[in-house]
């Protein structure tokens, strides 16, 4: 009896052990989705395509994105998330141009695509900086605009940081997604 427990249990290690070594090479999608459950304020759908812009926005919705990352990179870059003045910072007039940017993008700039969840979680990280002074917040916000920027505008390494987060819905991958998704649901 004693052996057929102790191979069963050794069964059960191997296949436990597969599953999550199946899931890593398969991004994390094994565990869960990369929508959000019982978040009320942020609404992600389903869509096919990763990026549609409104007709005749798309070079502007372009140049807003970049503004708003440079925004974005001179308050987070170099540490900067850890030093910067929350209260500071969320009265300012750049971070209500931000707020305006992603709300705009959202309604105006992105048609019915993947990124419109992107501009949802980005909004949903503005509401967790603004109400808990939320740092890993603000460090996701600009990695959502900075990963949409460094491929929507195809930024190269002369220009800037090219690094991916994978953070976004739209280009992505599910296990970092799903880490930023969280931390919505558990935060907000």
């Amino acid at each position: 009896m004693f052996k057929y427990m102790l191979n069963l249990l050794f069964i059960l290690i191997v296949g436990l052990v597969g599953y999550h070594f199946f899931d890593f090479i398969d991004e994390g999608s094994l565990f869960s989705s990369t929508t959000l459950a019982s978040v009320q304020e942020i609404e992600h759908k389903e869509y096919e395509e990763s990026v549609i812009y409104q007709p005749d926005r798309e070079v502007t919705t372009l140049e807003t994105l970049s503004v708003q990352h440079s925004y974005l990179n001179d308050i987070t870059g170099w540490g900067g998330v850890e030093t910067t003045n929350i209260r500071s910072l969320i009265t300012s007039d750049e971070w209500k141009e931000l707020k305006a940017a992603v709300n705009w993008m959202k309604t105006e700039g992105f048609a019915p695509s993947k990124i419109l969840n992107d501009m949802e979680n980005a909004h949903g990280f503005i509401l967790l900086v603004e109400r808990e002074g939320d740092r890993t917040a603000l460090r996701y916000l600009h990695r959502i605009f900075h990963d949409l920027d460094v491929t929507l505008n195809e930024v190269t390494e002369e220009e800037g940081d090219t690094t991916i987060w994978g953070v976004t819905h739209a280009f992505g991958n599910n296990r970092d997604i799903r880490k930023a998704n969280n931390h919505l649901k558990n935060n907000f």
